[in-house]
Formats: structure tokens, sequence, C-alpha cells
């Protein structure tokens, strides 16, 4: 009986008729291959270096200063080293704050603690606040009634009280008289406020 080999082209075909599930797994692990090949060299930063300095984002925790009063004037200003002209009083003296004339609402400008409320003849209604890092604010010329308590922790524009004629300053009309001490001596207020346009 004779028999026959097959031929190495038929030992091919047959080969891959029995293979062609393997061939095609394996066409297809090439090609995904391929394609994240090429995704990763699109996607790869630019080989300059950026330059540009990446700022980080601000973050305000800073309390704000704020205007003690809105709408109202300076009237007399700050003097500790020397004299000034007091109408009412008719006299030469050191004034240590600054007279925002008008009437309206007075406001804490820091966050602090009121420390003490005091009623004076010559002061009138007194509020004394305490800030961070030494700083107090002195509000002279409120009228009788005030918005907070000895010990009430208050924030910057919180309600004091109104502005009024209780100061013994009876020619500059309903006023707020503000002095500011840092660390117990007497500072500029303008220095320390905002700068503002209804100053």
């Amino acid at each position: 009986m004779k028999t026959y080999q097959s031929s190495t082209k038929d030992k091919k075909k047959n080969f891959f008729k029995r293979h062609w599930r393997a061939a095609v797994v394996a066409a297809s692990v090439v090609a995904v291959a391929a394609i994240v090949a090429v995704s990763v060299v699109f996607s790869l930063p630019d080989s300059e270096p950026v330059t540009a300095p990446v700022e980080p984002p601000v973050v305000d925790v800073e309390p704000k200063v704020v205007m003690p009063m809105t709408g109202s004037q300076v009237g007399l200003d700050y003097a500790y080293d020397n004299l000034k002209w007091w109408d009412t009083l008719e006299i030469w003296k050191y004034h240590p704050g600054v007279d925002f004339v008008g009437e309206g609402d007075v406001v804490s400008i820091l966050d602090g603690t009121v420390k003490s409320i005091e009623k004076t003849t010559l002061e009138g209604t007194v509020v004394t606040v305490e800030h961070a890092n030494g700083l107090v604010s002195v509000y002279k010329s409120l009228g009788d009634e005030v918005s907070v308590h000895v010990g009430d922790v208050i924030k910057g524009g919180d309600k004091l009280g109104v502005a009024a004629t209780s100061m013994s300053e009876l020619n500059t009309g309903a006023h707020l008289h503000l002095e500011i001490k840092k660390d117990g001596k007497h500072v500029d207020p303008l220095t320390v406020l905002p700068q503002n346009d209804d100053k």
C-alpha cells in the first residue's frame, strides 16, 4: 500500500487551519500593545521644562481691619506728639485719637473681646475692645445705649453703639472719638485703618 506524505505547503495550510484562534488572539494583543504605545508617546510632557513659577493658592485667613463708621468725615486728627486746638475747651491739647464726625453706627475695627464699658462726664460712653497682637481700640463719645456687654467676643464690623455728642468736644457735634493702642502705647488710628474714601 502506498502512503503519501503531505507537502510542506499543505502542512502550513493545515497548521493555520488548526491554530487560527491563536493567531487571532496574537494579532489582537499586538494591536492593543501598539495602541498603548502610541498613547503613551503622545501623552508624554514637553521636553522643555516649565519656566513660569507655579504660585500657590492664596488663602487669606488674617482678619481684615474695617472702618469704625461709614459716611463720616475725619474731624480732629491724631496729635500725640504735638498740640491741637480744641474748640469746645478753647485750649491747646494733645489729641490721642481721631474724630469721625457724623451720625450712625459705630462698629469694631477688628475681631476681639469687649474689655470694658464706661460712662464718664468728659468722654461719654466708652467701649474698649482688646484684639490680638497687643492691639486695643477705644471708642469714645458713644450714645447711652450700647450693643455689647463686657466679655463679649466680637467680630470686626460688629456694632458697638452709635456716635453721639456725649463727649466734651461739643462743638464737633455727633462723632466717634477713636483711640488705638499697640502694646499700651497710642498710635495714629489712620495708620491702622484701611485707606477708605469714607474717612
